[in-house]
């Protein structure tokens, strides 16, 4: 491609330019210039979201000839999430923000999906009942949306037998939100899967323990072709009781360009989810299809032109991408070959799959976006995401694996500071948030800024973590302070003892179930760390369940009671594990940093840390995050910038890197 595009050009600058440059804290915090980048289905415009700051964000759309370009304001009151192509003229744009919640009376964050005209002149806001079903490339004057609608189920076993909710496919114009027209409508209780021309095919439910999937032949009615009847793994705590169903299918998530085979993820005989296919011809299951040794598989991708499932990504150590289409197989293994130490990403493409968006992250980059077009075999480089960050900045990422004291194989990732030697090292440990959530191979921003100043920076994948299958994720339960952070401890252990790391320059901080892990180090292990920041932590369990129970109708505390425990008969243990019980075990300096406006873990949390530093007596420092949210994707640059800037000097004074 010889045209440059002009309004690329202005908004990006070399990263060549600053290649000597240490990045700066608003550099690091500085929001992606260039993210959610999508082509239109004629392949002649590229939409992004960009814009450092919340009140700079923007949507821009331009032509990839350069003929011309235009920027939609995001608004500066809420979070632009998501940019999509609707047709060649309309977009999609996915807002977030937060807000009290008239039903329940609490704050919660609210998304919502807003149809605009892609040279910005209109939008109207799609119905907080609708879903995008799929866009159709032959019609460029509507889209398909999924509504819940009433409909006589009578003689409907699925429906109960009477007047229900049931799936309704409707066209939905562009012109507004109630310009739209039935397309079909389903009998309540089932849910429904497209084929390639956009029509309800396979249609599934669970009643009781039965799971049916029914089918349905070109001219022909619905015809059952599988039915099993599940396990039902039941857990009760107090009055309240959920059931997880398990079984060798419990869904179909899409199916085959051809229609012949539905793919689905099942963990029938294996702790790890793998994906299976049901063959609509044989009425029987076929695989696993793909399955990982290590870890969950999942995360289908579909081709939006077609409904249909074309192939699947997952994360092992590194992230993985397997294509069941030959010509994006053909494409996926290219970029591997040209990127070996990144993550390559096919984002998007035009309806002819001609021109292809593609994301480059981690390895020696922050992240860019490239232009491919397949036709002409040409790749052109449309922008960096984060071009304050040069790629000269970038600290490598290396995957160390480690030996748990009683047994249990962990890994996790090593930021290491550029131009040191691997040895001898000032370390952040810096356990990740959830507990059941991970870590990713990849671009990690509090990573490479603390690596930037001078520090390794290590994040254990430890027992709990989610993405390594159900066992794993059930080690974690009941072993708050416990065996879950014997596994940080050990990989601080670990690095030492391979030279790595020196013992005595190690530092914790952690955000979030992090936060916590960072308190716990200081209390139940505080001979290991010279150092705590601990952000957004749960200092005291009880108090932390109880807010729990007084959100969301208290339904998260099913979830809680089994990860954490029986809080309520066993109190005495969640004192022992909850650290503002422990404060006088402290011995190396303490710093708490929360957001006043977290609605995940309450500010609260931060305070009765305090109050209790402040009863024995102890130094302690609490920054308070004003307005600050929990979520780092909703923080503002100024959020970023307190966080930044204290966590580098209380690193410097008391753990300085050289």
């Amino acid at each position: 491609m010889k045209h440059l595009i002009g309004i690329l050009a202005c908004l990006f600058m070399s990263a060549t330019a600053q290649a000597q440059v240490v990045p700066s804290h608003e550099d690091y915090a500085a929001m992606a210039r260039m993210s959610s980048v999508r082509i239109s289905p004629n392949g002649e415009r590229i939409a992004f979201i960009s814009g450092e700051t919340r009140v700079e964000r923007s949507i821009i759309v331009t032509a990839l000839d350069g003929s011309g370009s235009n920027v939609i304001d995001g608004g500066d009151d809420q979070v632009v999430v998501a940019v999509s192509w609707l047709s060649n003229d309309n977009l999609m744009v996915t807002y977030s923000d937060r807000r009290d919640d008239a039903s329940s009376g609490e704050r919660n964050d609210f998304f919502r999906n807003y149809v605009m005209t892609a040279d910005g002149s209109d939008n109207w806001e799609l119905s907080r009942y609708a879903s995008l079903a799929n866009r159709t490339p032959e019609t460029e004057d509507s889209v398909l949306v999924w509504m819940a609608v009433l409909s006589d189920n009578r003689g409907s076993r699925a429906g109960g037998d009477g007047v229900s909710q049931a799936r309704g496919l409707f066209r939905q114009s562009f012109t507004n939100d109630r310009a739209r027209r039935r397309e079909f409508i389903g009998d309540g209780g089932y849910s429904y899967v497209l084929n390639a021309d956009h029509e309800p095919v396979v249609r599934y439910t669970r009643d009781g323990r039965e799971f049916e999937v029914w089918h349905r032949r070109a001219g022909e009615g619905w015809r059952r072709v599988y039915t099993e009847n599940l396990s039902r793994d039941a857990y009760r705590f107090g009055a309240r009781s959920t059931a997880r169903w398990t079984g060798d299918m419990t869904y179909i998530a899409g199916l085959d360009a051809t229609g012949r085979y539905g793919y689905f993820v099942a963990a029938p005989d294996d702790d790890r989810s793998a994906i299976y296919r049901f063959d609509f011809e044989a009425e029987e299951i076929e695989g696993p299809i793909i399955r990982s040794d290590t870890a969950n598989v999942g995360g289908f991708i579909s081709d939006w032109r077609t409904n249909a499932i074309i192939g699947a990504r997952w994360s092992e150590e590194r992230s993985h991408v397997e294509y069941f289409d030959p010509d994006f197989a053909a494409v996926q293994d290219q970029l591997e070959e040209i990127f070996p130490d990144s993550n390559s990403t096919i984002v998007h493409y035009d309806a002819e799959f001609r021109k292809l968006i593609i994301s480059i992250v981690g390895g020696h980059t922050s992240g860019a976006y490239y232009l491919l077009d397949r036709i002409t075999g040409e790749v052109t480089l449309l922008a960096g995401a984060r071009p304050r960050i040069p790629d000269a900045s970038i600290a490598s990422v290396e995957v160390v694996h480690y030996e748990a004291r009683d047994g249990m194989d962990l890994f996790g990732y090593l930021t290491l500071p550029l131009g040191r030697d691997a040895a001898d090292l000032p370390l952040v440990m810096m356990p990740h948030g959830g507990p059941q959530a991970r870590d990713y191979y990849g671009y990690d921003e509090w990573a490479q800024l603390l690596a930037s100043r001078g520090y390794a920076v290590f994040q254990p994948q430890f027992r709990g973590s989610d993405g390594f299958g159900r066992d794993f994720v059930q080690a974690g339960h009941n072993e708050w302070g416990q065996a879950m952070q014997d596994d940080v401890s050990d990989a601080v252990l670990h690095l030492a003892n391979e030279g790595v790391v020196n013992s005595e320059r190690v530092c914790i901080f952690g955000w979030s179930y992090g936060g916590y892990a960072a308190l716990a180090g200081a209390t139940l292990t505080p001979e290991l760390y010279r150092c705590i920041i601990a952000g957004a932590p749960v200092s005291d369990i009880l108090s932390m369940m109880d807010y729990s129970e007084s959100r969301g109708r208290g339904e998260a505390s099913l979830y809680w009671s089994d990860y954490i425990g029986d809080y309520v008969s066993e109190r005495e243990h969640m004192i022992e594990i909850s650290p503002a019980y422990q404060v006088a075990n402290i011995q190396a300096p303490l710093m708490l940093v929360h957001g006043t406006d977290d609605i995940v873990v309450p500010f609260e949390q931060s305070e009765i840390m305090a109050r209790a530093m402040d009863e024995i007596g102890m130094p302690y420092e609490l920054v308070s995050i004003q307005d600050g949210p929990h979520q780092s994707y909703r923080m503002t640059v100024a959020n970023k910038l307190e966080l930044y800037t204290n966590l580098e000097r209380f690193l410097f004074e008391h753990n300085p890197p050289d």
